[in-house]
């Protein structure tokens, strides 16, 4: 595939750089790393640029949860103002979707996605209570979110005073016109093929400042058209203005939208050398099209515009073009930036593509997996005529690992493999790999059989692989024919085993057996899903830990944490807790200290809790308040755990406060509680003071 480079000015990039350089704190954060405690600290930086831009806090920061493949659903009562909301995805998850929308259900407001965070920015001008609905792009996990507002009039940026609408004003007073319909994002003025329009953004767009072209330095004054394709062509834009000129295409989404920053296909700041100067060309499909007009530094003034569309280039001279497939063997190839010509059915279509010509003797399994190496998610496709959307066999867009993977069972013949890039404005390189396997397994692989079985590790996490494994062993929630491996191990006191699923390619179930294959002595079988965990209580013995596929189809990759606790030890340390006396401080330090317990309600995921704690005990004679709280000074990703029974340190919890509170304050019955100290996620330790107050309810 060729390279071509789209016209953008060299300012764009020293922008950029800027950019990274302002705020380091935001761009050092991959967007696909778990994001642990420093969510805290992240959202400490949202806070800091909210209020340099003025915006003052809404109410305290709320935490939540969602499932993948599920929404979260949060009321949230808005008065006549200007919102930032962040929401800060936690362990578990790839990313967050977020929609707001108002008692008739319209969604409103417009989402910025950056470096694992995502930002939703609002004005509203009718107060009352709106539903904010957070999506999961990948994996379970917590979210964290959190609002400031800034006066309307405040934030209305102009002599127009917030103006929206045909009857606004310019800066000069004038008023602006028919131009006032391409302002707005959700119509658009109609842009004929083979016609020259001309306009101006003299005044302030409907939405400016709401939306960001990629290769504008700055949110300016902006005019929107709407332009209609039939069939699939090379369209092709040009900007001739009086100013520093900017052009982007849109696809227009499922809602009619024209300016949604996902669906931006191509920019152009300068074009042949000049900087009032754009040109964009793009091979489109039948369908709606957003054209931006704009400029690059909030440059104002007249212009013209064309569009024009030709014939585009025939699919074949591309997939005559597919490289051959070299199982096993990593292939790096250029995504040049050449646009769409293919549409996977789970991608944008929108980014330049990869084409690989896969050929099978026999059934096997099969394992695609790809990445980029500088950001822009690929997607990955499978089709058995190349040419042809409709013989599309499978779609991923699923980030497993260090990349996006597919896997499943594939019949002889022969077969186009497309990785798309999705993002358009992507140029960089792709690593694609594919592996095959014999249907059934070559059973070339450590732990294949309840003989080679491999020791479990009790700390720590790992990455197994039923890839080549073969279909050995029995368990009774699994098809008996799917691959699996066995993993031993010897439990010396009675203990509590946690297993944690964190990523898995194909559907996987773990069993648990006093004796390999041996469905008598079966203690549990569940299946592994991405946030889920698995917790069982074992005797003094040795048992084997299968990994198995749920069925034939389902084989590769799946990263574990296992976590064993003595009990023993949990016990021992609740017989010696020392007590708490009301209104006496006590301080203390958790570093260095014992990792006896785990905090299900607010300690993270409990497969990767490994901090030290501390355990303290109280007892009350009569049904009485009871506030307990960590004084300042104490590390700021503290948990506070309050039980009423010790003896067991995954159970009888009965509520605990996260970090960010560090309070717990309820009405308790006549008794002896427990309070564990402890850390959210992994070596979160340090010093600390905890008092405790009590008064009758």
């Amino acid at each position: 595939m060729s390279l071509r480079l789209r016209s953008h000015s060299v300012r764009r990039g020293v922008f950029a750089a800027l950019l990274l350089l302002a705020a380091p704190a935001l761009a050092t954060v991959p967007a696909c790393a778990a994001k642990g405690p420093d969510i805290f600290a992240r959202m400490s930086t949202a806070q800091k640029e909210a209020e340099f831009d003025g915006y003052k806090s809404q109410g305290p920061t709320f935490n939540d949860r969602v499932e993948e493949g599920k929404d979260a659903h949060r009321k949230i009562d808005l008065k006549e103002a200007c919102y930032k909301l962040y929401v800060l995805p936690g362990d578990g998850l790839k990313g967050v979707d977020v929609t707001l929308a108002d008692s008739s259900g319209k969604a409103v407001g417009d989402v910025l996605k950056q470096d694992g965070q995502t930002l939703l920015k609002v004005c509203v001008s009718d107060a009352g209570s709106y539903d904010l609905t957070v999506k999961s792009l990948g994996g379970s996990g917590p979210f964290m979110a959190q609002s400031w507002a800034k006066d309307v009039k405040e934030d209305s940026g102009g002599a127009s005073g917030g103006c929206v609408g045909p009857d606004c004003d310019d800066d000069n007073g004038a008023s602006s016109g028919p131009q006032s319909d391409a302002d707005d994002c959700q119509a658009g003025v109609d842009l004929p093929l083979g016609t020259t329009l001309k306009g101006n953004i003299n005044r302030r767009g409907a939405n400016a400042g709401s939306v960001h072209w990629s290769c504008a330095a700055s949110d300016g004054n902006f005019v929107v058209y709407r332009l209609h394709v039939e069939g699939r062509h090379k369209l092709m834009l040009d900007l001739d203005a009086k100013y520093d000129a900017v052009l982007a295409l849109y696809r227009a989404t499922n809602e009619g939208f024209l300016c949604d920053q996902g669906s931006e296909m191509e920019c152009s700041d300068d074009a042949a050398g000049q900087t009032n100067k754009s040109h964009i060309e793009s091979l489109v499909d039948t369908g709606d099209y957003g054209v931006v007009v704009s400029s690059f530094d909030g440059d104002r003034g007249e212009f013209e515009l064309r569009a024009t569309q030709g014939d585009a280039p025939s699919l074949d001279t591309y997939c005559n073009a597919a490289r051959p497939v070299t199982p096993d063997v990593k292939m790096t190839d250029v995504v040049g930036g050449n646009g769409s010509n293919f549409r996977a059915s789970c991608g944008t279509g929108d980014g330049d593509e990869l084409l690989y010509k896969l050929d099978l003797k026999a059934r096997s399994r099969v394992r695609a997996t790809a990445r980029t190496t500088a950001g822009g998610d690929p997607t990955i496709s499978v089709r058995t005529r190349c040419e042809d959307p409709m013989s599309e066999l499978q779609c991923s867009n699923s980030y497993r690992f260090d990349g996006v993977s597919w896997t499943g069972l594939m019949s002889a013949g022969s077969y186009t493999v497309l990785v798309d890039a999705s993002d358009p404005q992507y140029l960089g390189n792709a690593e694609v790999e594919v592996d095959v396997a014999p249907d059934g397994g070559a059973g070339q692989v450590d732990a294949d059989t309840c003989k080679d079985a491999k020791a479990l590790a009790t700390s720590g996490n790992f990455v197994t692989d039923t890839f080549r494994a073969k279909g050995d062993v029995r368990v009774s929630c699994a098809a008996d024919a799917s691959a699996d491996v066995v993993y031993k191990l010897d439990v010396k006191s009675k203990s509590r085993v946690f297993v944690y699923a964190s990523d898995t390619e194909g559907r996987h179930v773990l069993a648990i057996q006093k004796s390999c294959s041996d469905l008598k002595g079966e203690l549990s079988c569940d299946l592994l899903t991405s946030g889920k965990n698995i917790d069982q209580t074992l005797e003094p013995g040795s048992y084997s830990f299968i990994v198995k596929g749920k069925g034939v189809e389902d084989f590769g990759r799946t990263r574990l944490n296992v976590r064993l606790r003595d009990l023993g030890a949990a016990a021992g340390a609740c017989k010696a807790a020392p007590k708490l006396e009301p209104g006496k401080s006590v301080s203390d330090s958790t570093s260095g200290a014992a990792d006896n317990f785990v905090s299900p309600g607010c300690g993270g995921s409990i497969g990767y809790q490994a901090s030290g704690d501390k355990v303290y005990q109280f007892t009350l004679r009569e049904r009485s308040h009871v506030n307990i709280q960590l004084k300042p000074g104490s590390f700021y990703n503290t948990v506070l755990s309050l039980r009423s029974d010790c003896s067991d340190p995954t159970r009888g919890e009965i509520v605990c406060s996260s970090y960010y509170q560090k309070v717990i304050d309820r009405d308790l019955d006549a008794g002896t509680y427990y309070v564990v100290v402890d850390g959210y996620g992994t070596k979160a330790e340090g010093a600390f003071t905890i008092e405790l107050t009590t008064k009758k309810p």
